[in-house]
């Protein structure tokens, strides 16, 4: 064995913790950038929600600023959707009933679900209820039980305090700090007396936040926002709009800039005597500032990105023509990146512009084939002939039908080399029925 000692050039790549910070933000979604957001002001002193009314100290803070500052976005995105038809929720509830339940109690359950409110509340008394199906209030009481596990969570329960007990209950954190206080200091919570839970509990000031940030993510309108599995909303992340040709491009985040540093905190600071408080503020301090500066270039990149975009794909976002050829290493050249910097920038990411919501990866596709243009070869991509194929299907005479080889055929006399599979394949993506089908009858 041979061992010599020497020195040797190695040229290695190390991340800074600001660039690996900076790649996992720009590949977040809205929901995820919010999450993260909401946790790092949990976690961070330095790190402060300003909101409408100003920055104020963590201390003052009260259940119902705590729980507006949650809801308000959700509340703000249902508010614009119509609550669902009484039929369906019924439908839906009596759908969760155990097999095999005899017709007298389905007759039962049915009555109760009539008695709930609008928020999904059951606020008639077990006694009114059985006088009202001619049933003893052992059986309506029983029936209950069996409603109250039903989805969604909390619904059937006398008010708003017992809704959200419940949901933690079927969560199994009915041992929990934050279950506790729903259940002993509910007034409390909503006054905002958050000095009195944490004597009454003897816990912290902190860990009384925590809980309220848990409670928050709890639903207190069981049926506002009701989702029977019919429809889906999708919030953009990236909204696009055109004013005379030219677009104009902003994120859907104008809540980040609620978000800061905390003057609270900063003075607090500034005037310590304690060297290992110093210490730790400092570092709190540096790593809200390093969020904010990522969030900042993540916003930049993004807006880069999809500019280009828009530049590519004029024509579509116009509604003048299909989707040309795009691939994301392609747009990286153009934008003298990394392929990894658009994947991430694209990641999981809608965008809406006036023709719609798309997902910014459904815009990019390879091409499938050259044609002999005027100036020479040129791409087109699978939409560009499931386009094409669209128009050919609709101008052909209904009494004997194009087969997909005759498109494949014509296709290729206008220089689209494609196989009769391949149209066979864009023929079934488009919805359009084969020619056997659509032969006049």
């Amino acid at each position: 064995m041979n061992l010599d000692n020497g020195l040797y050039l190695e040229q290695s790549l190390a991340l800074s913790m600001y660039q690996i910070q900076s790649l996992e933000i720009l590949a977040m979604d809205t929901q995820e950038l919010r999450n993260l957001l909401k946790d790092e002001y949990l976690e961070n002193p330095m790190f402060d929600y300003h909101g409408e009314s100003g920055a104020r100290p963590r201390e003052m803070m009260t259940y119902q600023k705590n729980y507006q500052d949650a809801m308000d976005d959700k509340d703000k995105f249902l508010s614009n959707i119509p609550m669902p038809e009484e039929g369906k929720i019924r439908r839906y509830l009596l759908g969760q009933l155990p097999q095999h339940i005899s017709r007298q109690d389905e007759e039962l359950a049915e009555y109760m679900i009539d008695c709930l409110d609008d928020e999904g509340f059951l606020t008639i008394s077990m006694e009114e209820i059985a006088r009202g199906v001619e049933r003893s209030v052992e059986d309506v009481k029983r029936m209950l039980a069996i409603l109250t596990e039903m989805e969604p969570h909390g619904i059937f329960q006398p008010d708003r305090q017992h809704c959200l007990m419940k949901q933690m209950e079927l969560a199994g954190k009915a041992d929990s700090k934050a279950y506790s206080i729903l259940q002993d200091y509910y007034t409390e919570l909503l006054n905002g007396k958050i000095s009195v839970i944490t004597r009454g509990m003897k816990v912290t000031t902190a860990e009384v936040r925590k809980c309220i940030e848990e409670i928050a993510e709890l639903n207190p309108h069981p049926l506002q926002g009701f989702d029977t599995g019919e429809n889906r909303y999708i919030e953009p992340d990236i909204i696009a709009e055109s004013e005379h040709g030219v677009w104009t491009i902003r994120l859907n985040d104008d809540w980040v800039e609620d978000y800061g540093i905390s003057d609270y905190y900063v003075s607090m600071m500034k005037t310590t005597k304690d060297p290992e408080l110093l210490e730790y503020f400092e570092k709190k301090l540096e790593r809200a500032r390093l969020l904010i500066g990522n969030i900042a270039q993540r916003r930049k990149t993004i807006e880069r990105v999809v500019s280009q975009i828009l530049k590519n794909q004029a024509e579509f976002f116009n509604g003048h023509g299909p989707l040309l050829p795009m691939t994301m290493s392609g747009l990286a050249e153009e934008l003298e990146i990394s392929p990894s910097t658009v994947s991430r920038a694209l990641r999981g990411k809608y965008l809406q512009y006036p023709g719609g919501t798309v997902l910014l990866k459904d815009l990019f596709s390879t091409s499938v084939s050259r044609v002999q243009g005027t100036e020479g070869e040129v791409n087109v991509s699978a939409a560009m002939i499931q386009q094409r194929m669209k128009e050919l299907i609709q101008a052909e005479d209904r009494s004997h039908p194009l087969s997909d080889q005759a498109i494949a055929e014509l296709l290729k006399a206008e220089g689209i080399r494609i196989s009769r599979r391949a149209v066979a394949k864009y023929r079934e993506e488009l919805g359009i029925r084969s020619s056997f089908d659509r032969k006049a009858k």
